[in-house]
């Protein structure tokens, strides 16, 4: 079996195929093209034509490479540079149309994850805690986890490319300049000290492009095997200064594409060892989209990240469980009745939400759907990309009350017929025990009108199901949409 990963890095794009082999992943094809979208930006902060350009070529040829691989195989996700864009949303749309593929936008924390997960998977097994240090174009991220998981991730705004715009954007090299991007990285990171300074790890290694870099030059000057010290930096830092402009560097091992963000690169990683104390840092391959295939490969074979994420946060807010299996099990009822065309990933996202329902419950009862919504919004959510957990946010708060908070995004956030089926599970499970469901039949009228006919007889039975059913009614109505019950 193949899977693919791709990666579009505020540096690099980046994709790989990997051939799975039981448990393990061997890369198939790689390919890395230099696109620089952190140095994309206009006054206002939205990517320009040029870098879109430049973006969406990129991602074309990386269809051909990716062939016809279907799309529940491949996994491709934007990072720093499509976090920060103001038109984030427009280009996504662009870019998926010419990737071919749906792109999730990550958030720093899940990056961090599963940057970890890549890092662990391609060095050699240990019992050690470790430091993960991945410095790309616009962010940087610090790691620390044992065996295969990550304990503790955050994401810093710091990285090789928009560092050296900021600091180095004429290309000349001074002492002056280079302190002043030391200092302002380490003022970012300063906050990491408690949670990532020694005595939190035993041992620390680098990925990604800017570590990679300084490790190439240590390896090729004979300075060491690619192990990188302070003392390396340092001699780095005093050969930039004597070349003064980017055009005039003379590294042994330096790629040419590395030239224009090495002078960034080399003040976030001396602001990295600085602030968290740290003497030498191993190499480690692999990064974000080998993690990605590995965390594809557990979606693909039953061992979802996403099933033990929601699992986790139904534990940590101590939700009624029964209830929260009930409720899910008939809105998966209902929609498939709904929507019979549904593909087992809609069906997915519509369960994990369903579960999810009454995470807010723990922070009040009143208006529980709202902080359940918060809580799905805002939470760090492994496995999920960005536009996963406002799909299932907004669902979430679909739950219970008017629709009208929820208009605009009906049809293009959510389905109608998703809504709908958690709102009538909610109805029929309102006593929290468990309910044996009405004989149900769905009649389309139109795009905006249905007809639900139940058992008269179980209606009766159930007087208060049938006043909220009523109410329900009504609530659609508001919204320009006719719901009608009607008995049988």
């Amino acid at each position: 079996m193949l899977l693919g990963a791709v990666d579009l890095g505020s540096n690099s794009f980046r994709v790989e195929i990997g051939q799975v082999h039981g448990d393990r992943i061997t890369t198939q094809s790689y390919w890395k093209e230099t696109i620089r979208l952190a140095g994309g930006f206009d006054e206002a902060g939205a990517l320009t034509p040029e870098a879109q350009a430049r973006a969406l070529g990129a991602l074309s040829r990386f269809r051909e490479r990716l062939g016809n691989l279907p799309p529940e195989r491949v996994r491709a996700v934007g990072t720093q540079a499509m976090r920060a864009a103001t038109n984030s949303a427009e280009f996504l749309k662009k870019a998926e149309a010419a990737l071919g593929y749906k792109i999730d936008i990550l958030s720093g924390h899940e990056e961090a994850r599963l940057v970890f997960k890549g890092c662990a998977r391609t060095l050699p097994p240990s019992e050690k805690r470790r430091l993960i240090v991945d410095i790309g174009g616009a962010s940087t991220e610090l790691i620390i986890g044992e065996g295969l998981e990550a304990e503790r991730c955050e994401s810093f705004r710091i990285g090789c490319v928009n560092t050296s715009i900021r600091f180095f954007q004429d290309g000349r090299i001074t002492a002056k300049s280079i302190e002043r991007a030391v200092l302002a990285c380490q003022a970012e990171l300063e906050e990491s000290i408690t949670r990532f300074g020694a005595g939190n790890y035993e041992e620390a290694f680098g990925s990604a492009g800017t570590f990679g870099a300084m490790s190439d030059i240590a390896r090729a000057s004979g300075w060491s095997d690619g192990t990188v010290t302070l003392e390396h930096l340092e001699r780095i830092r005093k050969q930039l200064l004597e070349a003064k402009d980017v055009k005039n560097i003379r590294f042994d091992g330096l790629k040419e594409d590395r030239k224009e963000v090495i002078a960034g690169g080399l003040a976030v990683l001396l602001a990295v060892y600085k602030t968290l104390g740290i003497e030498t840092m191993r190499p480690a391959s692999g990064a974000l989209r080998v993690g990605l295939l590995y965390d594809l490969l557990g979606r693909v074979s039953d061992k979802d990240t996403r099933d033990i994420t929601v699992e986790s946060m139904m534990s940590a807010a101590q939700i009624d469980r029964e209830q929260a299996v009930r409720v899910a099990d008939i809105t998966e009822k209902l929609y498939t009745a709904l929507r019979p065309s549904a593909s087992p990933d809609d069906l997915k996202y519509v369960r994990w939400g369903a579960l999810l329902h009454e995470v807010g419950m723990n922070i009040s009862s009143s208006r529980y759907h709202r902080h359940s919504w918060y809580v799905v919004s805002n939470a760090d959510m492994p496995g999920f990309g960005r536009q996963d957990q406002d799909i299932m946010a907004t669902f979430v708060l679909s739950q219970r009350g008017n629709l009208k908070k929820i208009e605009d995004a009906l049809d293009t956030i959510i389905t109608c017929e998703a809504a709908f089926a958690l709102r009538l599970a909610v109805i029929f499970a309102h006593a929290r025990r468990p309910v044996e469901l009405p004989v149900m039949t769905f009649i389309r009228k139109g795009p905006r009108e249905l007809v639900v006919k139940l058992d008269g007889v179980w209606l009766n039975a159930h007087p208060l199901t049938d006043v909220l059913l009523k109410d329900e009614s009504v609530a659609w109505a508001k919204i320009g949409r006719q719901v009608t019950f009607e008995r049988f």
